[in-house]
Formats: C-alpha cells, structure tokens, sequence
C-alpha cells in the first residue's frame, strides 16, 4: 500500500471513529429514555425533547461549520467541535433536572454538527468518482455497526450504572477521539484553496438552493435521516410501555433494524458497478415507500404484533441503506460550490427537516405504533415526491455502467 492510500485509509478510520461518536450520543442513552420521566418528574414529551432538539440544533449547526471549514480549514473546526463534545458530555452526565440535560443536549448536538459537514467535505477532498461511492458506502457500513453495538452497551451500562454512566462514557470516548484527531488528522484543505470572503459563501449557498437536483437529493436524504431520529425518540418507549420489553431488548431490536441497514449499504456497493447511481437511489426510494405503505395498516390491524411491526421497520431501514450511500455523491455532484459549503447545505438542510420527525412525536400525545406510522407515511410521501419534481440528474452525477 503506497503513502497516499495509507493516508486515505488513516482518515477514513478517523472519520468512522468521529461519526461513531454521534451516533453513540444517542445511542447508548436511548434505551433509558423510557425510565427518565420518573427520574425527573417530567412529562415523556419532555424526555423526549433530549432527542429533538439535539437533532434540530445539529442540523441548524452543520451550515456554520461549513464555511469555517473553508475558511480555516478541516482539521482545526473538526478538533476544536469534537473537544467541545467532550465538555457537553461531561455537562449532561452532571445534569440534575430535565431542563438542565435538554440544554446539554442542545449544546451537544451543536458540538457534534460539525462531524457531518466536515466528514462529507473530507471525504469528496481525498475520493472522486466512483471511489468516492465507495468510500462513502465503506464509511456507511463500517458506521452502521455502532448502532448495532451501542444501544446494547447503553442498555447493560443503564441496568447496572444508571442513565448518567452512558454521558461518562460518551465523555471519555469524545475525550480519546479528540487526541486521535489533534495527533493524526491531516488537513486536506490547502491554503490556496480556501474561501475568505463571506460575500462569496453567500454566493454559493444562493447558487446551491437554486439547485433543483441538490434540493431534492437533500430532501430525499432527509427522509432517511427523520426515520433513523424518530426511532429513537418513538420505539423505545413503544416497546417499553406497549410490549413490557426491558431496556435490553430495546438494544438488540435497534441491532437488528439496523443489520437491515448495513445490508443496504453492501448491496449498494455492488449495484453502482451495474446501475446508474441514480437508478441505485430510486431503487432505496421505492424499498422506503413500500415499507412506510405497509406500517400503516399493520399499526391499526396488528398494534399487538411485534413481529408485524418489525417487518416494515427493517424494509425501510434496507432502503435507506441504498439513500445514504448514493445521496451524498449525488448532491455533491450536482453544485460546483466548495464542498464545505455544499455539505453544509446538505446537513442542514437534511438533518433539520428530518429532525421534525423526532419533533412531532415529541409533541403529540399518544406516542404509540399508530403516531409512528403515520408519521413516516409522511415522510415517504415526502421521498417520492423529491424524487419525482428533483429532475433527471447531470451526467456527471451518474458511475458508467460496469465501473470498476
């Protein structure tokens, strides 16, 4: 292996270890979810706001961190976000009320926006064409067996520790990362190539929102992005108080939902060497629709039937597996702006409209199968119709046919 693909493999491992960290932020807390209402004297939708507001905050936060990126470079806002994490954890694992952990996770969610503008900026700095789809399918499936392990680790360290021993993990974890990165993150942004003038940032955030592909790429993405937000914010409460499952069992169903994903991710994989990426997404779309379409009836006939309700959660989790690994080149692709802008865009624009998936489950009552099922019936109302009013892509935007 030459200098260049060690240095190239060194980042891409940094990158899976930093999304990895956002990940878990939720992860290894959500199956406590359940328990945090009696703990605080709080309503559930209060509880509840720890999940969405973080979410709403990273995406708000993703559209700074881009331009700061292009302005001063990768590695500095990456290091710098990651330390600050390391802070908010330590903030949420000495909150002592409901209000006081909703504000930590605000400030968290706004520490870790930065993980994802900046891991779609460095990775289409080192990857082009199809190996930066495969880059980004490495980097999905490699990121997607944390939420199979964590939520199980989460559970375990809950049932023996408590829920304020998962944010003293989450802290020494963000901790270790940020002397990771200080000592072994190059930055990929030369001096010549940075934008300093924010009239001309501006420029481009204009340029992009009038791009009627990156729109919809966006939208799409956000579809996938509002189901894996409300999971967390929905299920384990469904299971806890419908199905009298332990915290444990919250785990191991979060593992299994997102085997599906990591499935779709690989699948990905091999179809971009035989489809257009587009097609590949149209593809995820359809897989999404259906098993939306297909929720909605089970809720009201089968509300009872944890199998029936597993069936078209893991349907949708392998459809988004074929979203999350085209999307980011697609959109990417579709605008000439600098990638710090254009990811930024991207996350911003994908993780606030998802994040109101969370949100109004937060906010509605009943918090039950059938709350659920009609919410992400929404949503793939929503992913068909971008896919539909997005127009056909750019040539550029689409791997030959057998690509190798």
């Amino acid at each position: 292996m030459n200098k260049g693909n060690t240095s190239q493999l060194i980042t891409l491992i940094l990158l899976v270890l930093t999304t990895s960290l956002t990940i878990m932020s939720l992860d290894l807390y959500a199956p406590s979810l359940p328990h945090l209402p009696e703990y605080f004297g709080a309503t559930t939708q209060m509880v509840k706001l720890t999940v969405s507001l973080n979410a709403l905050t990273y995406g708000v936060g993703t559209l700074v961190y881009g331009p700061l990126s292009e302005r001063f470079g990768r590695r500095p806002i990456l290091v710098g976000a990651i330390c600050f994490a390391t802070l908010c954890s330590l903030f949420c694992t000495l909150a002592v009320s409901i209000e006081q952990l909703i504000v930590a996770r605000i400030l968290l969610g706004l520490a870790l926006a930065a993980e994802g503008v900046l891991v779609y900026s460095i990775i289409n700095d080192c990857f082009k064409g199809k190996d930066k789809v495969r880059a980004f399918a490495l980097w999905g499936a490699a990121c997607a067996v944390t939420p199979i392990f964590s939520p199980i680790l989460g559970a375990y360290i809950f049932v023996a520790f408590g829920w304020r021993a998962n944010f003293a993990v989450l802290t020494v974890i963000a901790g270790a990362l940020t002397l990771l990165l200080w000592k072994y993150l190059d930055e990929t942004v030369s001096i010549e190539n940075r934008v300093v003038s924010i009239k001309k940032i501006c420029r481009d955030y204009a340029r992009i929102l009038r791009s009627r592909a990156f729109l919809g790429y966006a939208v799409i993405q956000s579809t996938g992005v509002g189901y894996f937000i409300v999971f967390p914010t929905a299920v384990p409460f469904i299971l806890a108080n419908q199905f009298d499952k332990a915290p444990e069992f919250y785990g191991y169903y979060q593992g299994g939902i997102i085997f599906m994903f990591i499935l779709g991710t690989l699948a990905t994989r091999s179809l971009v060497n035989t489809l257009h990426t587009d097609q590949v997404l149209t593809l995820g779309v359809s897989l999404v629709a259906t098993g939306c379409v297909l929720l909605l009836p089970v809720s009201f006939l089968s509300a009872g039937s944890l199998p029936a309700l597993t069936i078209p959660l893991a349907l949708i989790a392998f459809g988004n597996g074929f979203i999350f690994t085209t999307i980011p080149s697609l959109a990417m692709d579709a605008t000439d702006s600098p990638a710090g802008v254009s990811s930024a865009a991207l996350l911003t624009i994908q993780t606030t409209l998802g994040s109101l998936t969370s949100v109004t489950d937060s906010v509605l009552p009943d918090g039950d199968i059938r709350q659920l099922a009609m919410i992400m019936g929404v949503v793939a109302a929503v992913a068909v119709l971008a896919l539909i009013l997005k127009g056909k892509s750019n040539p550029e935007t689409v791997l030959p046919v057998n690509a190798h």
